[in-house]
Order: structure tokens, then C-alpha cells, then sequence
């Protein structure tokens, strides 16, 4: 008996002492620093290539004011159903931006993207055979949703490939894609229509094989990886998914911001080259390569002027100087024909297009946000474009009919701009910078 005593007393000795020696090894172990966290340099192949179809689609649709005219001469257009159809491919991002997110931040982003660009082909091509207004206005819808259900994508390639202080950069770079593809489609789609004899159908099927290549493109190098920092993080279900990404202050604002000044933009695109072919007899050519002249500077130029305004601290200050000088621009583009005049301020109305990878950057450093919001506060964001760029055409389009004169309304939704200033005199950058 006291021998049985004795080996239960040792047991209880020796199952002590392991087990207190298992939390001594957890314990040294959870305050061992962890492996910093290893980056390809792939990273820079995935994000470029996503870019590029990214903003191969906002080259689509920001081209339609070339084809303009030529549609409307086919179709018999009025300006409202001009404004129409410049609006229509945001209407699906505006509706359904948030559920979309929220339904494909599950997915893989190699996956999503390939889906969403293969919708957009076809949409294009729905476009270029469209008998009647009704079927290409539906086309231009269905665009836009392959549009903003491709960008969740985009907000979880760059979290799983880059670090958070490049994330700045990468949304420069994004700027930087933006002003040679959109500008550069500026400049091409009135070539492409002049040397397929003005057909603007003809034009619309070239962007379809266009859209095609790229597919094949991702299909063959896009990748996705698992960030180590996200591995084990349990984050919200549901509801509560929206409900974590929504709630953030700075993410209203910030979209406020946008709305405002991609309300004149979206306005200008549409209806741009027709006030200066109509007023100024300046062709569709110059007038592109005018608006084209400020979208490549507003993207090279985007990048450095982001990142100064990220390393001076300064971002505020540098979002209401970019919002005068925005709105001051582009009242200047249309009070006159004098085509010096003009490649100078549309230079300088690209340069405050540096704006974009600085409120492109908010929903990133939002203090908690999870993988999962992130992709829903992102998709807010570009929403957010849309509302703008939406309702620019929309109301330019009502107030030509009103004031009977596309150059007052210009002038006048030019002011929209003001909400740049708004939004770089409420913003919390500092507290950004701190939660980083």
C-alpha cells in the first residue's frame, strides 16, 4: 500500500512538472519573434498584369465619348440617352459593389479576375452587335458589373503579395497603368474608328479580342499565395462582414471625396470631344489626344506625388491644393479653342489627378480591418468612382437640355470637384500612419 502510495505521488510529481515544463516551452515560444515575412519579386508580375485588365476596362469606358457621336448619329440618340448611356456601366457597380464583395472575397482572386474579364468580352462584343439603344445600354450595364466585381481582386492580390508600406506604391502604380492605358486608348480609339471607316461596332469588337488576349495573359501568369500574417486570423461571417468594413469614418469620406471628382471627370470623357467639335471645330483626334494628354500625366505624375505626400505627412494639404487646381482646369478646358492653351491645362488638370492613389489608399490602413472587410471597403471605394462618374454624364446630359448649352453645363459640374477639399480638410491621415 505504501508503495502504491509512493508511485502515485511520484506520478503526480512527474505529471506536474511535464506539464509545467510544456507551458514554460509555449510560453517561450509565443514571446520567440516570428520570421519577417517573405515577399516574391513575382509579386510585381501578378500585380502589373492585374492592373493592366483592370484598367483596360476603364479604358472602354472612358473611350465612349469618341464613339459617341458616331452611335448617336446611328441610333438617333438625344443628349439624355447620350447621358444614359455614359452612366449606364456604373449602375451595376453602385448596386451591386458591396454584395458582390462581400460574395467574392471567398474566392480565389486568380479565379474572380479570369470570370470577370471573360464577362467583360462578351459584353463587348453584346455592345458591337447591338440592334436598338435598349441592348447597348444593357451591354454597357453588364460591363460595369464585370468592372467592380473584378476589384475585391485586386484589394487581396495586394494583401497577400505586398507589405503594407508599399501599399501606396502599388496603388501609384495603379495610377501610372491608368494614364498610359486610358491615355493611350484615348488616343487610339479615334485612329482605330478612322481606319475602320467611322464604324463604331467594328471598334467595340477590337477591344472584345483585346479582352480575349488579356484572359489568355492571366490565365497563364496569375497567382495567388497566402499571406502568412492572415494565416490562423479568424474574421467576421456575414453580416458582420459589411457591417466591419462599413463602419469606418475615413471610408465615407474618402468616397465623398471620390464621387466629387469623378463626377467632372466621368462628365468630361462623354462629352468633351462633342463641345469641342461642336464649338470650336477642333476634330475628335485632337480633342482625345487633349483629354488623353492629361490622363497619362495624371498617372506618372500621380505616383510621386502620392508618395511625397505620404512621406511628408502632408496628404490632407495635398488632396484641397489638387481639388483647386482640379476645378480651376477644368473650367479652363472649355472657355477656349486655343489648342496651346488647351495640351497646357489638360497637363495640368492630369497633374491634380494625383489625388486618386492617395484616397485609394485609405480603405488599406483603416485600424483593424481584416481580409475579408478589406475586399468589401475597397470595392465601397471604387463604388464610390462610380457614383461619381456615373452621375457626371447623367446631370451634364440634363443640363445641356436645360440651360441649352453643353458649355454651361460643364462649367457648372465642374464645381463637383470641391469635395476633394472636403474630404484633405477631414481625413485622419495621422491616425493612418499611426495604426501602421
Amino acid at each position: 500500500m505504501p508503495c502504491r502510495q509512493r508511485t502515485e505521488a511520484q506520478w503526480s510529481l512527474e505529471s506536474r512538472l511535464s506539464i509545467e515544463n510544456h507551458l514554460s516551452k509555449k510560453s517561450q515560444t509565443a514571446l520567440t519573434p516570428q520570421s519577417p515575412i517573405t515577399y516574391s519579386r513575382y509579386r510585381w508580375t501578378v500585380i502589373s498584369i492585374w492592373l493592366f485588365s483592370s484598367v483596360s476596362s476603364f479604358m472602354v469606358l472612358n473611350t465612349l465619348g469618341i464613339l459617341l457621336p458616331a452611335i448617336s448619329a446611328e441610333l438617333s440618340l438625344s443628349p439624355s440617352q447620350q447621358g444614359l448611356l455614359g452612366s449606364a456601366s456604373h449602375w451595376g457597380n453602385i448596386a451591386l459593389a458591396i454584395p458582390l464583395s462581400w460574395a467574392t472575397s471567398r474566392l480565389s482572386p486568380k479565379l474572380l479576375t479570369a470570370a470577370t474579364i471573360t464577362l467583360a468580352t462578351f459584353c463587348l462584343f453584346l455592345q458591337a452587335w447591338a440592334p436598338v439603344f435598349s441592348v447597348l445600354l444593357i451591354g454597357r450595364l453588364l460591363f460595369g458589373v464585370a468592372n467592380i466585381a473584378q476589384q475585391p481582386a485586386r484589394a487581396l492580390l495586394t494583401r497577400q503579395w505586398f507589405p503594407p508600406k508599399e501599399v501606396i506604391f502599388v496603388n501609384g502604380l495603379s495610377n501610372v497603368f491608368f494614364g498610359l492605358v486610358v491615355g493611350g486608348g484615348l488616343v487610339l480609339a479615334p485612329v482605330i474608328l478612322s481606319m475602320v471607316g467611322g464604324d463604331w461596332r467594328t471598334t467595340l469588337q477590337i477591344f472584345g479580342f483585346y479582352f480575349a488576349g488579356i484572359t489568355i495573359l492571366w490565365l497563364i501568369l496569375g497567382k495567388t499565395r497566402t499571406n502568412e500574417a492572415d494565416q490562423g486570423v479568424v474574421g467576421p461571417q456575414g453580416w458582420a462582414v459589411i457591417k466591419g468594413a462599413l463602419g469606418h469614418r475615413d471610408l465615407w469620406i474618402g468616397g465623398m471625396g471620390f464621387a466629387g471628382a469623378t463626377a467632372s471627370f466621368g462628365a468630361f470623357l462623354a462629352f468633351y470631344p462633342t463641345l469641342m467639335l461642336e464649338e470650336y471645330d477642333i476634330s475628335l483626334q485632337i480633342s482625345g489626344g487633349i483629354l488623353a494628354l492629361g490622363v497619362i500625366v495624371g498617372g506618372i505624375g500621380g505616383l510621386a506625388i502620392a508618395w511625397a505626400a505620404s512621406t511628408t505627412g502632408r496628404e490632407g494639404n495635398f488632396l484641397q491644393a489638387l481639388g483647386i487646381l482640379m476645378i480651376v482646369t477644368n473650367i479652363g478646358m472649355i472657355t477656349t479653342g486655343s489648342l496651346p492653351f488647351l495640351f497646357v491645362v489638360s497637363f495640368l488638370n492630369g497633374v491634380a489627378w494625383a489625388f486618386f492613389p492617395i484616397l485609394v489608399t485609405v480603405p488599406f490602413h483603416l485600424p483593424g480591418i481584416r481580409p475579408r472587410e478589406l475586399a468589401v471597403a475597397f470595392s465601397f471605394t471604387m463604388m464610390s468612382t462610380s457614383v461619381g462618374t456615373s452621375l457626371g454624364p447623367l446631370f451634364t446630359g440634363f443640363l445641356q437640355e436645360g440651360f441649352d448649352s453643353l458649355k454651361v453645363a460643364l462649367f457648372i459640374i465642374s464645381f463637383s470637384s470641391v469635395s476633394l477639399i472636403i474630404a484633405g480638410s477631414t481625413l485622419r491621415f495621422r491616425s493612418q500612419r499611426t495604426n501602421d
